[in-house]
């Protein structure tokens, strides 16, 4: 296992690009919360977002409840916004959902394959994409194509109900997948994904669904979730 924090963790880019202010605040949340910059149970306090982002309160309180729709950010009386925990149980829900899922994507992407073998190149390009971000030892940037990937997945069996129910849980995975990069070693996450590429590649429908629950559960439950975490604090405390 490798652990790093973050270089960033003290910092939040200013916003820019063609997306609303609403849609920059998501990103720059979520990625910070994929960063360590937030780490799970910390409260996500409006304005100090607001002034750290360099814009008013009003994106960042939009983008907060929509967060809060997604899961991201809970609003917890007397407490204000807190960010999602990623407890042993918290975990357990999110996998089993995602599980049933991207087992039925997956082997829907399988079939449609076997017809046409190119529907599978864009997953291709993004596991390259990963792959170079591993070398470049660029964690956040390895969680977002992570996200992509999967995405693609369920995006390949042309099932849009089963996209859009997907899509909801696409912000905490990346968080979960960020978290998870900064535990493990870059090279094997990238490699995961050539397997999952061969297994869409294959005849086999069941080693395809066991490769799928080996990538979704057993490699996220073999990580410390909690106790990384919480040797985060102990080292961001000066105390």
């Amino acid at each position: 296992m490798v652990e790093a924090v973050p270089s960033n963790a003290d910092t939040l880019e200013p916003l820019n690009g063609r997306k609303t202010l609403v849609e920059q605040v998501v990103d720059r949340i979520v990625e910070a919360a994929a960063r360590g910059t937030f780490l799970p149970g910390d409260r996500v306090v409006e304005a100090e977002v607001a002034r750290r982002l360099q814009v008013s309160r009003v994106p960042v309180r939009e983008a907060l409840r929509l967060l809060e729709s997604q899961g991201i950010v809970e609003n917890m009386p007397y407490r204000g916004m807190r960010l999602m925990d990623v407890s042993v149980a918290r975990l357990e829900k999110v996998l089993k959902v995602r599980l049933v899922l991207e087992q039925l994507a997956a082997e829907e992407a399988r079939q449609a394959a076997r017809k046409d073998p190119s529907i599978l190149d864009p997953l291709v390009r993004t596991r390259d994409l990963m792959e170079e971000a591993a070398r470049q030892g660029d964690r956040y940037e390895l969680a977002r194509l992570d996200t992509v990937f999967h995405r693609q997945l369920c995006g390949l069996t042309g099932n849009e109900v089963l996209l859009r129910t997907w899509e909801p849980l696409s912000l905490q995975l990346t968080i979960i997948f960020g978290l998870s990069a900064m535990q493990k070693d870059l090279g094997p996450i990238a490699d995961e994904h050539t397997d999952i590429i061969e297994g869409l590649r294959s005849k086999d429908a069941k080693s395809l669904a066991s490769l799928m629950r080996e990538h979704i559960v057993d490699y996220t439950k073999a990580l410390d979730h909690e106790g990384f975490i919480e040797r985060m604090r102990v080292s961001a405390d000066p105390d």
